[in-house]
C-alpha cells in the first residue's frame, strides 16, 4: 500500500498529494494535468444593466409622457398609480437597484486546469488567496513529482 503525502487540503473538498489533485467533483492525476493557472471570472452585469435601463425608461416616461395613459388603462393600472411622480420614483428605485447589482457583484477566482479533455475551472471562489494556496500546492506537487 502506497503512502500518500498530503501537500494541501482545505479540510473539505480539495486535496493535493504528490500524485493526485482531488476536488469535490473529480480526481485528477498530476500526470494528466498539462497546465494550470488562476482565472478571474467577472460577474454577469447584464441583469443589472437591464434593470437600470428599465427603471430609467419608467422615470423618463414619468417626465416626458411618451407612453399615453390609455396604455396604463389597457394594463388595468389605475390612473392614480400612473402619475408622473410615482413613475419617476418607481423608475428611479428600479434604476438604483440595477446600479447596485452591477456594482456589488464580486469578482470570482478560479483554478483552471488543462487536461486532454480540455480546460476546466475546477475550483471557484471569491477568495483569491484560497485559489492561490491550491495553485501553489499544485506547483509544488508537479515540481516534486516530475522535477520541473
Amino acid at each position: 500500500m502506497e503512502h500518500k503525502k498530503y501537500l494541501y487540503t482545505d479540510g473539505r473538498d480539495v486535496v493535493v498529494t504528490q500524485s493526485t489533485f482531488q476536488t469535490k467533483k473529480a480526481l485528477y492525476s498530476l500526470k494528466g494535468i498539462t497546465d494550470f493557472g488562476l482565472a478571474v471570472l467577472k460577474p454577469k452585469r447584464l441583469p443589472g444593466l437591464i434593470l437600470f435601463l428599465f427603471g430609467l425608461t419608467i422615470a423618463a416616461n414619468g417626465y416626458f409622457y411618451f407612453i399615453p395613459f390609455s396604455f396604463f388603462e389597457f394594463l388595468k393600472i389605475p390612473r392614480e398609480y400612473a402619475t408622473s411622480n410615482i413613475q419617476i420614483l418607481v423608475g428611479a428605485g428600479i434604476a438604483c437597484i440595477g446600479i447596485a447589482l452591477m456594482l456589488l457583484l464580486p469578482k470570482r477566482y478560479a483554478l483552471r486546469i488543462e487536461t486532454a479533455e480540455g480546460k476546466k475551472n475546477v475550483v471557484v471562489s471569491r477568495s483569491k488567496e484560497y485559489v492561490d494556496q491550491i495553485q501553489t500546492a499544485l506547483r509544488k506537487a508537479k515540481h516534486s513529482a516530475f522535477g520541473h
